[in-house]
Formats: C-alpha cells, structure tokens, sequence
C-alpha cells in the first residue's frame, strides 16, 4: 500500500525536462516570423537572347544572264538604289529589237489596213463595193490591231528583262557576302549578293511564359554582349511557344547604341513586381507556397506558379502578413503553434 501511495505521489509532482520538445510537452511548435513587405525582393533576371537583322536579303536574279559587272565587294556599305550586279542583257536586248520591228511592221499594215477600209466605205455608199468585202477588211484590221498589242507586250517584256540584268540594293546595308562571280551564268534563283540592313535591328530573347508575363512592366533593361550593355525596351512577345523549349520570343529595340546583327549574349532586366525569396516556401500536397500566421495558427498559403528555389511574385499577400520561417518544415495547414517571444 506504501508503494502505491508513492506511486502516485512521483506522478504528480513529475515536469518535463527542459530540453524536452514542445510537441512531446503537449504544447504547440515554435516558430519565428517575418512581415511580407520585410521579405520582399525584386529579383534580377536573365534570358539568352540574339541581334536580329529586320532586313536581311540574300539577292537572286530573275533572269539568265552572264555576269558583266560586280561594283561592291564584301564590306561595302550601299545605299538603297545602288548597283550591284550587272548581267549581260544582249539576248535580252535582241528581243527588244526583233519586238521593235515586228510592231512597227505590225502598225504599217493595220495602217493600210485602215486606209482600204475607208475606201471600201466610200465605195459601198455609192454601191460600188460589196458589203461583205468591207466586213472582211474590218475583221483584217481587228486582227492587226491584236497583233499590235501582242507585238507591245513582247516589247515591253524583253525591255523588262533588260532591266532586270542590272540588280539593285532594295534597302542601304552592308554587303556580307558576294557569291557571284565575273563570267559565271546567272540563272533565276541563282545567290548573287546578301545585303544586311545593320542599322534597323532588333533583339529577339527566348523567355518562358511565367516570366514574360511581367516583362511589360521589368526596369533596367539592357543586353549584355562582350562585356557592354546595351540598353532596350519591349517592343512585343509573340503569343506562341516553342513546341520544343516551351518559351516565348520576346522582340526588344535597342534605344542608344546597337551591337552588329547576329550578335548573341543574355537579355537582363528587373522584375518590377514584388517576390518572395524561394527560401521561404514549402511544398504541401503537391503545392508550393508559405505559412502565415493567422490568429495562433499556420495557414498555408499557395503561391500560383512558385518552384522551389525560385523567387515568385507576391501581389496577392498583404505586406503586413506575417510569414512563418523558423519551424516551418514540420506544419501543417491550421495548425497551433508558438512565436518566439
């Protein structure tokens, strides 16, 4: 009976130790917090990104010809209008010719043509011609005039072919490659000169669509190429994904100074929406986000988007929250826990 009573008595003055934890104590887990508006970054950003030429033509002929002249050489800056390939238009200027002199015979007969007509009209008047001898000169002078238009198309057809054999730069740019040479036969396809306009360029970077959503409203934007920052704005991201990379082209224009086309290196900007740094989140059925303290409890707030060690936007958090850090790990959703004094 002795053994008992003292039993009891050991029970109930027991404590637990002080090194024992909260939740074999009974009590709720410890935890620190922090104000969102305390946490929040603008973080910085990068994509890769690459100088675009908006004009850049690799000139072809549009008829056959043998290559007279080549007036530019690889490096030379044109200005729209300038020559720079010249084909030997003999053949072409011989239709022109034989075009020419059928028109003019042509025109000599339909004029006869006429001048018979005329008389037979008189003559039929007076009842000295046959009417169907009339009808017949008519018709031979609607066929010459067909003819005659005929003859002026094959004119100007081959009058255009001469033209053609001198081939000209559409826009100014510098000549960056001059596969046609002296002597060679051109024929309509055939690559002679790729004109590159290097003042009208854009940058185009590929982004993908979480982070081009807040690229309309980034600060600081620059390229980065070779060591120098060129500075840019957005111009358009075109509404469709790569079905490979999944990212979106973003078109940017440079507002000072411009690298040469085809110049490769990375778009940074900062984003201008507020994030929470990636540390802060945990992942709780199959959702990522954090813990607020919200009367005594852990609410667990899913952040659209967040991946882990990755900072995501905040906008939809009041700045005065307060978000759980130290302690997180083992929460769950609405349960008790304890802020360090």
């Amino acid at each position: 009976m002795k053994r008992v009573c003292s039993l009891l008595l050991a029970l109930t003055c027991w404590q637990p130790p002080t090194g024992l934890p909260a939740a074999l104590a009974g009590e709720p887990p410890q935890v620190t917090t922090r104000p969102v508006s305390q946490l929040l970054i603008h973080p910085r950003e990068e994509a890769p990104a690459e100088t675009l030429a908006l004009q850049d033509g690799l000139l072809t002929t549009q008829v056959t010809g043998s290559v007279l002249e080549l007036p530019v050489r690889v490096g030379d800056n044109v200005q729209a209008g300038a020559p720079l390939v010249r084909l030997d238009p003999w053949a072409y200027r011989l239709a022109a010719r034989r075009a020419a002199a059928e028109l003019e015979a042509l025109q000599a007969q339909r004029d006869d043509a006429l001048r018979q007509t005329q008389r037979l009209e008189r003559l039929q008047r007076a009842n000295h011609a046959a009417e169907e001898t009339l009808e017949r000169k008519q018709a031979e002078v609607k066929t010459l005039e067909a003819r005659i238009h005929g003859a002026q198309a094959s004119l100007e057809e081959a009058r255009t072919q001469m033209e053609k054999c001198l081939i000209t730069a559409p826009f100014a740019g510098v000549v960056v490659q001059r596969p046609a040479r002296i002597g060679a036969t051109a024929t309509p396809g055939t690559p002679l000169i790729q004109l590159v306009d290097t003042d009208d360029l854009e940058l185009s970077a590929r982004i993908d669509a979480v982070r081009a959503d807040g690229l309309g409203k980034a600060a600081d934007m620059a390229f980065a190429h070779a060591g120098r920052r060129y500075p840019v704005t957005l111009r358009a991201v075109v509404p469709y994904a790569d079905p490979v990379s999944r990212t979106l082209d973003a078109r940017l224009r440079f507002t000072q100074e411009k690298p040469v086309p085809g110049s490769t290196g990375r778009l940074l900007w900062q984003d201008a929406r507020p994030h929470l740094p990636p540390w802060t989140f945990v992942t709780r059925s199959n959702e990522t986000g954090v813990f607020l303290l919200r009367q005594g409890k852990a609410f667990f707030h899913p952040i659209p988007g967040a991946m882990e060690g990755h900072p995501a936007p905040a906008d939809d958090l009041d700045p005065a929250e307060e978000i759980i850090l130290d302690g997180r790990e083992g929460l769950s959703h609405d349960a008790g826990v304890r802020t360090t004094p």
